[in-house]
């Protein structure tokens, strides 16, 4: 079976190709249109929603170019309808009707969530082994830090995650209370690698909050980082350069200390990681034992959605949908969330 995956849960029109008889990515295409959102300092969700019209047909041309595929030769398509910005969603999702309703063809829709959460198995596509069952698994990204403990493939629950803001979101806050450039995360991550030392690391003092058990938050550390930037000289870039680096110690380490708790209390050896904040270096540094799927796999993509529902197909769960199937912004179908 050939399956076509299409995401647009944000900002990048994402489309991806999968033999499941072959067990290979036949194409794996990302459009990014965060040029569209660096003027306004974050994603905007109308704009984003009209870069997608433009830009999905664009990337599924390209999938299909790639796996030198016509599109008639699709089996089935996918596609995500939640959580993630309604308007993208329902670009997504309509576009992916259409086309499966033209062609006569099944379509199915999966969680973006979900999809994150099993990307580590992307390795079994280049015949590597993935990480062991059972795992404390964290999807860590702009929208969201989720807690999970995955037994096996589909068998998992949702034990926590942020109470305010995601860790990525914290990033983009304090890069914005600094002053550059959208999107922040990235751009901290290797100013600091190539620049900091320890002393910048140390210099300021944020709070790391003492949550309850599986749980986080970083609104605290975000307001820390505007009462201290208020005192601070922000045309010196040393003094630019250890707020950054304090602060991006301060969310790793709220986060490393959270996962390896929850790793202790549940009693799971495998940890895993994954969402655009598990691209961060440093925190690939400060968790070494921890397991992650390439940077390309971490952030938004729809080669995660095509494993995931090729894995539903191995399963003989991918079922066709309802047309009147349709989006939601929230999380709210993944297992006990």
């Amino acid at each position: 079976m050939k399956i076509l995956a299409i995401d647009t849960s944000c900002d990048e029109s994402c489309a991806a190709i999968i033999d499941t008889q072959k067990w290979k990515l036949l194409a794996d295409v990302v459009h990014s249109h965060i040029n569209s959102m660096k003027n306004f300092g974050g994603v905007v969700p109308e704009i984003a929603s009209r870069e997608h019209l433009k830009g999905l047909p664009l990337a599924v041309h390209e999938a299909l170019d790639s796996a030198k595929l016509k599109v008639d030769s699709i089996d089935h398509f996918v596609v995500t309808n939640r959580p993630g910005l309604i308007g993208s969603l329902l670009v997504g999702l309509s576009f992916t009707k259409s086309l499966a309703f033209s062609l006569g063809k099944p379509f199915s829709t999966l969680n973006h969530i979900e999809a994150h959460l099993f990307s580590p198995l992307m390795a079994t596509l280049d015949g590597k082994e993935p990480p062991p069952f059972p795992w404390i698994a964290c999807v860590v990204s702009g929208g969201h830090t989720e807690i999970f403990h995955v037994e096996s493939i589909f068998k998992y629950r949702w034990l926590g995650g942020t109470l305010d803001d995601a860790a990525g979101e914290a990033f983009d806050k304090v890069g914005k209370l600094l002053k550059l450039p959208y999107p922040a995360g990235p751009k901290i991550d290797r100013w600091v690698r190539e620049a900091a030392s320890e002393e910048h690391r140390t210099r300021f003092s944020f709070p790391r909050a003492k949550t309850e058990v599986h749980t986080l938050s970083f609104s605290g550390l975000k307001t820390a980082v505007a009462l201290e930037v208020k005192k601070r000289d922000l045309s010196n870039a040393d003094e630019i350069l250890a707020l950054a680096a304090s602060a991006q110690e301060a969310i790793l380490d709220a986060l490393v200390e959270k996962l390896r708790q929850t790793q202790k209390l549940v009693g799971v050896q495998t940890l895993v990681l994954t969402g655009g904040v598990a691209c961060n270096s440093r925190l690939r540094e400060k968790l070494p034992e921890a397991h992650f799927p390439s940077p390309k796999h971490c952030t938004d993509n729809a080669a995660m959605v095509a494993l995931l529902a090729g894995y539903y197909a191995k399963h003989n769960q991918l079922a066709p949908e309802s047309w009147n199937t349709t989006a939601y912004p929230s999380l709210s179908t993944l297992e006990g969330k």
